[in-house]
């Protein structure tokens, strides 16, 4: 449900840029975005862009499954930096970031590597997205 809720939120915040298709055999406008490492480091410029005194130091990894993606990245003042993970679907043309603790589902300490049955994070990119940084 909160995957329903999140797209038809996402679908209504673009409805102008990118337009939101009622039906699978209607392309969306604007086409679909691709997993890239430049368009997901625009995408991270763009999130990290809106944080004063932030600044996106590097981007080290890039990983993708099932319209999802993982950005590793190094993010600080420009001069000392955090490496951190964070988490994007793909939503048309855009790469929308998530809070991790919305995506990634109930955390197990008895069970550490066990993929939680309420993720919405793809299993593949489970442990890179929401144990790492």
């Amino acid at each position: 449900m909160k995957r329903i809720v999140a797209a038809a939120a996402a679908c209504g915040l673009v409805l102008g840029l990118a337009g939101c298709s009622s039906s699978e055999d209607e392309p969306m406008v604007g086409g679909m975005t691709e997993c890239t490492t430049p368009i997901l480091t625009e995408a991270m410029e763009g999130l990290v862009g809106a944080q004063e005194g932030v600044e996106l130091m590097s981007v080290d990894t890039v990983d993708c499954a099932d319209g999802w993606a993982v950005v590793g990245a190094v993010i600080g003042d420009g001069q000392m930096g955090a490496p951190s993970s964070f988490v994007f679907q793909a939503q048309g043309q855009f790469w929308v970031p998530y809070d991790k603790a919305n995506v990634c589902g109930t955390y197990n300490p008895d069970e550490p590597d066990a993929y939680p049955s309420d993720a919405e994070i793809p299993e593949a990119l489970y442990v890179q997205g929401c144990l790492v940084g």
